[in-house]
């Protein structure tokens, strides 16, 4: 005797996205002799270091700096940079230059290519 097709179980099976996570450990500003700053004269010269530790899987960690008060993308890397698990990326910025007001910079850190 034949019965007609009849699902008798099922299973469902996950797998998550293996994902990074850019993590911000350090960043700071020095002038072109090396000296860690916290004040620059309009119009001198500077650089940002910043210092970002990938905490999730192996990935693509990017981050940007940005002016916090206009939203204006100060700088980003020309590249993103893949980075294995538990590794940490320094990157130093070009030279720039100190606008004439308080500089209030916003570093945004994260994974995934664009």
């Amino acid at each position: 005797m034949l019965f007609a097709r009849t699902k008798d179980s099922e299973r469902t099976l996950t797998i998550m996205l293996a994902a990074g996570k850019g993590v911000i450990i350090d960043a700071f500003a020095k002038d072109l002799a090396g000296n860690k700053i916290t004040k620059a004269a309009p119009g001198s010269n500077l650089l940002v270091v910043t210092s970002i530790r990938n905490d999730g899987e192996t990935d693509y960690i990017w981050f940007t700096i940005k002016d916090k008060d206009t939203g204006a993308l100060v700088f980003e890397p020309p590249v993103e940079s893949t980075l294995g698990a538990g590794k940490t990326l320094i990157y130093e910025s070009p030279t720039l230059t100190m606008p004439d007001k308080t500089w209030n910079l916003l570093i945004e850190a994260g994974h995934g290519k664009k």
